[in-house]
C-alpha cells in the first residue's frame, strides 16, 4: 500500500506538472493570439469609425464650398444692384437734388439693403441716400475703413461689422465706385442691419436639415448672420476650434464639441469666393452616422464570432502538441527552481531526440549572446565616457575659458561704472563682444559633434570644409587645403579621428595664431595609411610634456594625443615661439583587430 500511494502521488504531480505545462503552452500561444485579436478589433474599429468621419468631413466641406459659392452669387448680385445704380449716378452732372432724385426711384429695387442706401461724395460726405438712409444726409464717412478701401481698390467692397451713426445698430456695408467720366465721383454704398435679418431671406442656401444651421461671418470673424439671433455680432475667436478653423483662411471641416454641448458637431468653414467674409456650417455628427451603427456592430460581431472559433481550435491544437512533451517537465522545474541548467541527454524517441538537441543548442546559444551583449555594453559605456571626457576638455579650452573672461571683464565694468563710465562702456563692449564670440564658439562646437560631410563625401571633403570654415573666420589668414595621393575611404573610426585632430588644430590657429598668414592643410594618402599635417606661421608656443600640459588645464593637445592613440596613431607638435606650429598625424589604415 504504501510503494502504491507513492506511486499514486508520483502520479499525480505527473497530471499536474502536465497540465502547468499545458497551460503555459496556451497562454505563450493564446496571448500573442488575444493580442493580435485585440489590435485587430481596436484597428477595425478604429477603421470603422475614422472611415466615416473622413467621408462624413469630406461631405460638410464639399455641401459648405457649394453654398459658399452660392451665397457669394446672391452677395454679387447685390452688387450688381449697386453697380448698375453707380452707372446710372455717373452719368449725372452731380447735382444732389437729381442724385436723391434717382436713388428714391430705385429704392424698391435696392431694397434688399435694409439698412438704405447712400451715396457719399469724393470726401466722404452722404449727400443722397433712400429713405431707411436719410438720416446719414450730410454726415462724413471718411473715415470708415470701407471708403478708404473703396478709393485704394476701386472696386466692390464688402465691410467688417461696425456701429451705424446716428441709428445705433450693428451692421455691415456692400459698397461700389460711382465713376464720372473715368474719374472717382463718390461711393455708393448699401448698407445691411444685422438685426433686420430679412436681408439673408434669398440666401436659400443657408438653410440646413434640421438640426444644423449655417451662419456668415465677415473678415474679422465676426458672425453677421446666424439662425440665433443673440448670436449674430458675436466674434468666433470665443471657440477656439472653431477660430482655429477659420483664422486659416481656407476652407476645412473638423470634428468639434462645443464646451457647453453634450454631442458632437460637424464644423466646415470655406471663404466665399471673390468676397472677404466666409461661411461656416454645423450638423450634429450623431444624426449623420446614424444609418451606419447597425453594419458597424455587426462588423463587431462578426470580429468577435472569429476570433472565439480561432480560439477553440487553438485549444484543441495545444492539446494534441503538449502530449509529446511531458519528460521534459522535471528538467523545467529544476531550471525554474534556480538550478543552473545542465546540458539534456540525448535519447528517446527521434523526434524527442531533436528536440532535446534543439534545447541543448539554444539555452548554449543564449549564454553566449548573453556574454556578448555583457561585452558590448562594457564596451560602450567605456566609448560612452571617453566622448564624454573629450566633450569636457573641448569646453574646458574653449567656453569655459571665456565666460572666465566674460566674468572679469563684468567684475571690472562693475568696478568702474561709478567712477569712470566711460571705461565701464568700454568694457562692457568688450564683454558683450565676448559673449558673442562664446556664443559663437558653442554653435561651432554643437554644429561639430557629428560631422555629416563624412560620412557623405569622406576625410578628404571634411577638411576642405574646415578649411573653408577657417578662411571665413581669419579673413585675413591665407587657407590652403591639399590632398596628395589616390583618395580613399577609411573606416568611419579613423576618417572621424582624423577630422576632429584636424578640427581641434584649427581651432587652436584660430584662438592662439591669429595673426597667422598661412596656414597649410595637407593630406597624404599612403599604402599604410594617412598622413596628416596642419601648419601655421603664428606666434607658435613652448611645447611641454603631456602631464604639464594636463596640470595646466591645457586639455586639447592631450586629447588629441589621446585620440591617435586610441586607434593605434601617433601625434606630433613642433613648435617654436615666433617661428609657427606644425601638427603631424599618422594613422594607419586598418583598425586593429583587439
Amino acid at each position: 500500500m504504501p510503494w502504491r500511494r507513492a506511486g499514486s502521488s508520483w502520479t499525480a504531480d505527473a497530471n499536474v506538472n502536465r497540465l502547468r505545462l499545458q497551460y503555459q503552452i496556451a497562454l505563450a500561444t493564446f496571448l500573442p493570439l488575444i493580442v493580435f485579436a485585440l489590435l485587430g478589433g481596436a484597428i477595425s474599429a478604429y477603421a470603422l469609425r475614422t472611415i466615416p468621419q473622413s467621408l462624413v468631413l469630406q461631405r460638410q466641406l464639399a455641401l459648405t464650398q457649394v453654398a459658399a459659392a452660392g451665397v457669394a452669387g446672391t452677395l454679387k448680385g447685390y452688387v450688381r444692384l449697386l453697380e448698375s445704380t453707380a452707372v446710372e449716378l455717373g452719368e449725372m452732372n452731380g447735382d444732389p437734388g437729381q442724385l436723391q432724385g434717382v436713388l428714391q426711384a430705385r429704392a424698391a429695387v435696392l431694397s434688399p439693403f435694409t439698412a438704405g442706401v447712400g451715396l457719399l461724395d469724393t470726401a466722404g460726405t452722404a449727400i443722397a441716400a433712400t429713405g431707411l438712409a436719410e438720416p446719414s444726409l450730410g454726415l462724413n464717412f471718411a473715415f470708415r475703413p470701407y471708403f478708404q478701401e473703396a478709393q485704394r481698390a476701386q472696386g466692390p467692397v464688402f465691410s467688417t461689422v461696425f456701429q451705424d451713426q446716428p441709428a445705433g445698430f450693428d451692421a455691415v456695408i456692400i459698397a461700389v465706385p460711382v465713376r464720372r467720366q473715368g474719374a472717382f465721383a463718390g461711393l455708393l454704398v448699401g448698407e445691411l442691419a444685422l438685426s433686420r435679418r430679412e436681408w439673408a431671406r434669398d440666401l436659400n442656401l443657408l438653410h440646413t436639415a434640421e438640426g444644423g444651421q449655417a451662419y456668415l461671418i465677415d473678415s474679422a470673424s465676426v458672425i453677421i448672420y446666424h439662425p440665433d439671433p443673440d448670436r449674430i455680432g458675436q466674434s468666433v475667436q470665443s471657440d477656439p476650434d472653431v477660430w482655429r478653423l477659420v483664422i486659416g483662411g481656407e476652407a476645412r471641416s473638423v470634428l468639434h464639441r462645443p464646451a457647453d454641448a453634450r454631442e458632437h458637431l460637424v464644423v466646415a468653414y470655406a471663404p466665399l469666393p471673390g468676397i472677404a467674409w466666409g461661411l461656416i456650417t454645423e450638423e450634429p455628427w450623431e444624426a449623420i452616422v446614424a444609418p451606419i451603427l447597425p453594419y458597424q456592430w455587426a462588423a463587431a460581431g462578426l470580429l468577435t464570432v472569429g476570433v472565439a472559433l480561432a480560439l477553440i481550435a487553438l485549444v484543441l491544437s495545444v492539446r494534441r502538441v503538449t502530449r509529446p512533451v511531458n519528460a521534459l517537465i522535471a528538467a523545467g522545474q529544476e531550471v525554474a527552481g534556480g538550478r543552473p541548467f545542465r546540458p539534456l541527454a540525448v535519447e528517446g524517441p527521434p523526434d524527442m531526440r531533436t528536440l532535446l538537441a534543439v534545447i541543448n543548442q539554444m539555452v548554449a546559444r543564449l549564454g553566449e549572446q548573453r556574454a556578448a551583449l555583457r561585452s558590448y555594453a562594457q564596451r560602450v559605456l567605456v566609448r560612452e565616457e571617453e566622448e564624454r571626457l573629450r566633450l569636457s576638455r573641448d569646453l574646458h579650452d574653449e567656453t569655459v575659458q571665456d565666460l572666465i573672461a566674460l566674468t572679469q571683464r563684468l567684475e571690472l565694468c562693475s568696478d568702474l561704472w561709478e567712477e569712470n563710465p566711460t571705461a565701464a562702456r568700454s568694457e562692457l563692449q568688450a564683454a558683450r563682444e565676448l559673449a558673442r564670440f562664446a556664443a559663437a564658439e558653442v554653435r561651432r562646437m554643437s554644429n561639430n559633434l557629428r560631422p555629416s560631410i563624412l560620412e557623405d563625401l569622406g576625410l578628404a571633403a571634411g577638411l576642405h570644409a574646415l578649411a573653408r570654415e577657417l578662411g571665413r573666420s581669419l579673413p585675413g589668414v591665407r587657407v590652403s587645403c591639399e590632398v596628395v595621393g589616390d583618395e580613399q575611404r577609411l573606416s568611419p573610426e579613423l576618417e572621424l579621428t582624423a577630422f576632429r585632430i584636424a578640427q581641434e588644430a584649427l581651432t587652436n590657429v584660430r584662438k592662439h595664431a591669429a595673426t597667422a598668414s598661412q596656414v597649410n592643410i595637407a593630406l597624404f594618402y599612403e599604402a599604410w595609411g594617412i598622413q596628416l599635417m596642419i601648419e601655421d606661421d603664428g606666434p607658435g608656443f613652448e611645447p611641454a610634456a603631456a602631464q604639464t600640459l594636463l596640470h595646466a588645464g591645457h586639455l586639447g593637445l592631450t586629447g588629441m594625443a589621446e585620440r591617435a592613440q586610441l586607434f593605434g596613431g601617433r601625434l606630433q607638435v613642433n613648435s617654436t615661439p615666433g617661428e609657427g606650429t606644425t601638427v603631424s598625424l599618422r594613422l594607419p589604415r586598418q583598425l586593429d583587430a583587439g
